[in-house]
């Protein structure tokens, strides 16, 4: 990894959200920010201090997806519910630890519909756009936290992601991010168990606070920057989807980390799962299972609205993905329950072999805004902008997006896969990398 990716770029005219002081200060400088970017859905409003809290008073912004709290808006980048002004009647278990710790929750930031984009421009409020270059894409269903954080308007947003969403933003945006892992295994393939919630940063040590936020701070087995002991490593800096080919120098960005992790005493070599060669089989075997979750979402967004929220509410990509609910027949489902358990058990071999799956995050770097939109392309350049990410959701095993910066102006992201419960370890290794802040782009 080259110098310029682990160091801030100078002359940002964002303020560091840490210097920032009263809440009102914070929602100042978000507003500012928001005003040229578009992150935010909407503001809360400051929450009660909580003084012997951990978190006490630190500005937090959550995703406008899959987190309830109580009184708040939850539109899931949905028109129907945000003209609605559709609101949770309860706090979720996250958002009640949220609330515990002691988070001034500033607002909510911007989502994809349903999370089912790779980029974030909901017909409810509009396209985020990428601090590095207005005209692209900040990546999705996260885009808004991404956004957000490469942006400094805060310190650590929250995310979720199902296939990417997490990442895919990180990479597209260059900040950290961290997918948890299962403790193993799923028993039964389920895009609720695959579904995860995460946060983004701009340093490795935030990231590695929010692991007591989720229940994973657990001491790694490896030291911190400098004292690790070498860990094996497999390379994968090619293509495992037809539906895009690697470009705008990803391969060239994995392969300097890979010389990096070969500098610092790690034994480095091309390798990869043979199961994600079979990508594109799975997320044709698993497409129906998405638009089965997807029915049990909207569901979920109707008991908020009061009346069922129909196709006709819904962007025409969500609707298509809704309508192929009816193929997941009990048949359908257990064949590919099937099939997957081969899969993951096939893909959870490799550990044993190796500590860290080093890979791009996405296959490109952020296209421009508008590049996701044509019905006739949209889904194919959806899932080969997945191909690294969306496998390791149903296998369970914890991934972080770690940003760097080559010869261009736009952020690349690689992505180190650990085995199950290796979240810490990961973090460690991301640390090694990239010690310092993530580049800062040239905010408006």
């Amino acid at each position: 990894m080259s110098n310029q990716s682990t160091e801030p770029s100078a002359g940002t005219s964002s303020a560091d959200p840490a210097q920032v002081d009263s809440a009102a200060d914070v929602r100042e400088h978000i507003t500012r920010l928001d005003a040229a970017l578009g992150f935010m859905a909407t503001t809360l409003p400051p929450a009660q201090p909580r003084p012997a809290a951990p978190f006490d008073g630190e500005p937090l912004l959550v995703k406008d997806l899959d987190l309830k709290l109580t009184g708040a808006p939850l539109w899931r980048g949905n028109h129907v519910l945000r003209k609605h002004g559709a609101v949770s009647d309860h706090d979720d278990t996250l958002g009640r630890r949220l609330r515990e710790l002691g988070f001034d929750i500033v607002g909510r930031t911007k989502s994809a519909e349903f999370g089912l984009a790779v980029t974030t421009e909901p017909l409810a409020y509009g396209p985020v756009r990428n601090p590095w270059d207005h005209d692209r894409s900040a990546g999705g269903s996260s885009g808004g936290s991404a956004c957000a954080v490469a942006a400094r308007a805060v310190r650590v947003a929250h995310g979720t992601d199902l296939g990417g969403s997490l990442r895919i933003p990180a990479a597209h945006c260059g900040v950290f991010a961290l997918k948890p892992g299962l403790a193993g295994p799923a028993a039964t393939p389920s895009f609720a168990a695959w579904n995860q919630h995460g946060f983004l940063t701009s340093r490795v040590d935030d990231l590695r606070r929010m692991l007591t936020v989720l229940g994973l701070d657990k001491t790694s087995d490896a030291g911190r920057s400098g004292t690790a002991q070498p860990i094996r490593v497999g390379v994968l800096a090619s293509p495992v989807s037809s539906a895009i080919e690697l470009g705008g120098g990803s391969a060239e960005a994995v392969e300097r980390v890979a010389d990096r992790l070969s500098d610092l005493g790690h034994h480095v070599v091309p390798a990869h799962p043979g199961a994600l060669e079979q990508f594109d089989q799975f997320t044709m075997k698993t497409t129906p299972m998405l638009a089965g979750w997807l029915a049990k979402e909207v569901a979920d967004a109707s008991k908020d609205l009061g009346r069922p929220l129909t196709e006709t509410g819904m962007e025409p990509g969500t609707a298509h993905m809704l309508g192929m609910a009816a193929l997941a027949t009990p048949e359908a489902l257990g064949d590919t329950a099937e099939w997957l358990g081969g899969l993951i058990t096939e893909l959870t071999a490799w550990w044993d072999r190796f500590d860290i799956l080093l890979s791009p995050t996405v296959p490109v770097q952020a296209p421009q805004l508008g590049w996701m939109n044509d019905p006739a392309t949209a889904m194919q350049r959806t899932y080969g902008m997945m191909q690294y990410t969306a496998m390791f959701n149903a296998s369970g095993h914890p991934a972080v997006n770690v940003p760097c910066v080559g010869s261009g102006s736009l952020p690349y992201g690689v992505q180190l896969v650990g085995a199950h419960g290796s979240e810490a370890n990961l973090l460690d290794l991301a640390e090694q990398l990239g010690p310092g802040e993530a580049p800062a782009p040239p905010v408006s």
